[in-house]
């Protein structure tokens, strides 16, 4: 999964274990609306990045569409942020909008912890 360089290594400090993707009328995209391109169990590569490399791996813990206004303070910590306002802010300017009726898809993240056999 790609993220901002700084939020991506927030999710592999631990500090984002969620993430939010607008949902795509396209059905190859793996934010499809009526269906998401990963599973709840599968390892995902965190890349800070289009094109670069991943900095860890994690797990996705959860997986659920939403409306994109039903943030709360708590969620907002959980997607790396000290406020709604300050994710509201970030999220209009990767997407260039923020609707609150905007469909998304919520993803639980926890990072995977290497092993001796990973090295």
């Amino acid at each position: 999964m790609m993220f901002r360089p700084e939020l991506a290594a927030q999710v592999m400090a631990g500090e984002k274990t969620v993430t939010r993707r607008a949902c795509s009328d396209n059905p190859r995209s793996p934010w499809y609306r009526e269906y998401c391109g990963i599973r709840v169990g599968q390892s995902v590569a965190i890349q800070p990045g289009r094109g670069k490399p991943a900095i860890g791996r994690a797990t996705v813990t959860s997986l659920d569409r939403e409306r994109l206004g039903h943030l709360s303070p708590e969620e907002a910590a959980a997607e790396g942020f000290p406020t709604v306002a300050a994710f509201r802010e970030t999220f209009e300017a990767l997407n260039g909008t923020y609707d609150p009726d905007l469909v998304v898809w919520r993803i639980g993240l926890k990072v995977d912890q290497e092993t001796p056999d990973d090295r």
